[in-house]
């Protein structure tokens, strides 16, 4: 009777250990939203330019937690974060600028500017906005380059919105700065990435 006692008792114990490990390993996907802005903005001696990507691919999973109550959340919930963005999907305001920007991005070669995150640095939280400084790999033309960022995640109505502007250099990814009409015109090498990128939480995973 008490080996029986003792079964059932050690049962009943790895049965709720398992149903609490995998309530708390329990990740949900976040799905992109449609109406996303992912922005190339730059500048040259004569005039301001700016590119749009027209799709961006996504995979982003976090450990479930209250969406309601960011208190809680910490660099544990973060699962995985990539992106992806078809340097054909580029598009200028011009035929000709589109055209450059896939030239010097290599988009034969190298048809995809990817973004995968590494760590999430620290989060700070202000009612439903967490701010995150993280730090990840971004590769364009075929070149990676660690990059740290700020990051606003806004938190509604069971969505997230990851927003922010990201500075980067061209001569990071080996890209020379274009020029145009004997080098009278000079585009710098200065280029901000403006984003917003909103995503809806499925069931979890």
């Amino acid at each position: 009777m008490k080996r029986l006692l003792s079964f059932t008792l050690l049962l009943i114990f790895t049965l709720s250990f398992t149903q609490l490990s995998n309530a708390q390993n329990s990740n949900m996907q976040l799905t992109l939203e449609s109406g996303h802005e992912m922005v190339i903005d730059g500048t040259s001696n004569i005039r301001d330019w700016d590119a749009r990507a027209t799709s961006v691919n996504t995979t982003v999973v976090m450990n479930e937690f209250d969406m309601s109550d960011l208190s809680s959340l910490t660099a544990d919930h973060f699962e995985t974060l990539e992106l992806s963005i078809p340097v054909e999907d580029i598009e200028a305001e011009s035929g000709k600028l589109t055209s450059n920007i896939h030239k010097y991005l290599h988009e034969k070669d190298h048809p995809m500017i990817t973004f995968n995150l590494s760590t999430i640095d620290s989060i700070s939280v202000d009612g439903n906005t967490a701010t995150i400084n993280a730090t990840g790999i971004i590769n364009a033309g075929g070149v990676d380059r660690e990059t740290s960022m700020t990051v606003q995640a806004t938190f509604e109505n069971g969505s997230v919105t990851f927003s922010g502007t990201q500075p980067l250099l061209m001569t990071d990814f080996n890209i020379d700065p274009p020029t145009a009409l004997f080098g009278t015109i000079r585009a710098k090498d200065e280029i901000d990435i403006i984003y917003s990128l909103t995503f809806s939480a499925s069931s979890s995973i």
